[in-house]
């Protein structure tokens, strides 16, 4: 009998560690109800960002144009690659990304990857909250003479935070407003600064000061939307996916015909949007040479009062919103709401992400952007790593889903955390870290080859699992 309540008493400590949430639960099909098309629309309001116009603009002139734009395509390009293999997590098995984090890290060291993901997410939250209410308070001074930067940055956030916390059809439909205004927009924008300061092709043979080296320029840009890379699985979960003649998806799909919504949507989504406004932004840097898109456009459009509003208030409403809803927002609300999956709802984690956001005043590192996108690079490098070699090369694609759920599952490693994980994590941001114009690609690779040698040679044999092979 004491053998038997001693037995007992093991589940229910494990009990004590909580991770069932319905919000985290995988998606069925009922809730998959995003198409390609408005996956396209909702990408190109994620990778909008006006960090790639103030990044084109800081690279003028170390950089020609020429190699500004072929840097900032290749950069956009390795980031889609990385979107395509971490989104089929999603897209199979209908996870997010914090929840599939259990399998690599173990049950608590999930929240190691979830948390360095949320920092930078918050970061560019407040950040671009930060853009958006000094231009709104710009307008608001030059019509009424009213000053109160501070009261319109909380306001502007607040309103992000509520919209943010209806949840993925509210992020959704405001893109389908945001993108075609925001596209007219950027596109006659161009146009104006090309005419009015004689703008000719001859520009792109202007050679550059060549103070910045070709990797470290790619990893710049690729460090702009890297973030989305690590947990675009939280989107693909809802995604539509491909049926059969009889109207049934097929489980045993193959990676291409299942993922190819989301590779047309995010190559086109993600490609435009980010060399566009990168080129505005040389563009502007060459004009004016200015990087903030603000007193760029006060200073283009200071004749003409009623096109720069019009261009202002388009860049706040949507250029900011619709990023940083999707991309900022929505992902830390997911880590927060996993790290306390019994003490918060989905919008209460939302709201605390983006009151941190305005509290932590990151803004104050404008000046130092560039510098701050490759910190970022190198901290999630080795996440993109482990989830590639942990997805493609450990378990085949193959996930036990209804264990990821379950305390004292397979992915309690030791004392619920993969020592693996965790010393590839830490090792890799430190060569990141010595070796910086190669951030990115040292990170990730390290970390992939790294963690599957220590998966194959020593976890695997010490913790054996059902679905690594």
């Amino acid at each position: 009998m004491n053998q038997m309540r001693k037995e007992n008493e093991i589940p229910s400590k494990q009990t004590e560690l909580n991770l069932n949430n319905d919000e985290l639960a995988p998606s069925d099909d009922k809730q998959r109800n995003i198409t390609s098309l408005t996956f396209f629309v909702m990408c190109i309001g994620f990778y909008v960002q006006l960090v790639a116009f103030i990044s084109g603009a800081q690279m003028f002139p170390n950089l020609s144009p020429l190699m500004i734009l072929l840097f900032c395509t290749i950069g956009n390009l390795v980031v889609w690659l990385f979107l395509i293999l971490t989104g089929d997590v999603g897209m199979r098995y209908g996870i997010p990304f914090a929840v599939y984090m259990r399998a690599p890290f173990g049950y608590k060291g999930a929240y190691f990857p979830g948390i360095v993901r949320a920092v930078p997410a918050i970061y560019w939250f407040g950040f671009q909250t930060w853009m958006g209410s000094e231009e709104i308070n710009a307008i608001l001074k030059y019509l009424f003479g009213f000053n109160h930067p501070m009261l319109i940055l909380a306001i502007f956030g607040v309103l992000q935070i509520l919209n943010t916390a209806l949840g993925v059809d509210a992020i959704a439909k405001f893109d389908w407003v945001a993108i075609p205004v925001l596209t007219l927009t950027t596109g006659y924008i161009l146009y104006y600064l090309i005419t009015r300061y004689h703008i000719g092709w001859e520009i792109f043979s202007t050679p550059g000061q060549g103070n910045i080296s070709p990797l470290l320029a790619i990893t710049t840009f690729a460090g702009v939307q890297i973030t989305m890379a690590v947990n675009i699985s939280d989107f693909t979960r809802f995604m539509k996916r491909p049926a059969s003649a009889t109207g049934k998806v097929d489980a045993k799909l193959s990676f291409i015909k299942l993922n190819s919504g989301s590779m047309l949507s995010q190559f086109f989504g993600l490609l435009l949007p980010m060399v566009g406004f990168t080129a505005v932004g040389m563009v502007s840097g060459i004009a004016t040479g200015e990087w903030n898109p603000i007193t760029v456009m006060t200073e283009v459009f200071a004749d003409n009062p009623v096109v720069m509003i019009l261009v202002l208030l388009s860049f706040v409403i949507f250029a900011q919103v619709s990023s940083n809803t999707g991309q900022n927002l929505l992902p830390p609300g997911y880590v927060l709401l996993n790290i306390f999956p019994h003490k918060l709802t989905f919008a209460k984690a939302v709201i605390i992400a983006g009151l941190i956001g305005l509290f932590c005043q990151p803004w104050v590192f404008a000046d130092r952007l560039n510098s701050v996108l490759l910190v970022i690079t190198c901290m999630l490098g080795p996440i993109i790593g482990i989830i590639i070699s942990d997805y493609y090369l450990v378990r085949k694609r193959r996930i036990n889903v209804d264990e990821l759920y379950k305390p004292g599952g397979p992915y309690t490693y030791c004392k619920n955390y993969n020592p693996a994980a965790l010393i590839v994590f830490i090792q890799s941001i430190i060569l990141g870290l010595i070796f910086s114009d190669y951030a990115l690609f040292v990170a990730l690779v390290v970390g992939g080859v790294l963690y599957y040698v220590l998966m194959k040679c020593w976890i695997l044999k010490k913790y054996p699992q059902d679905d690594a092979v």
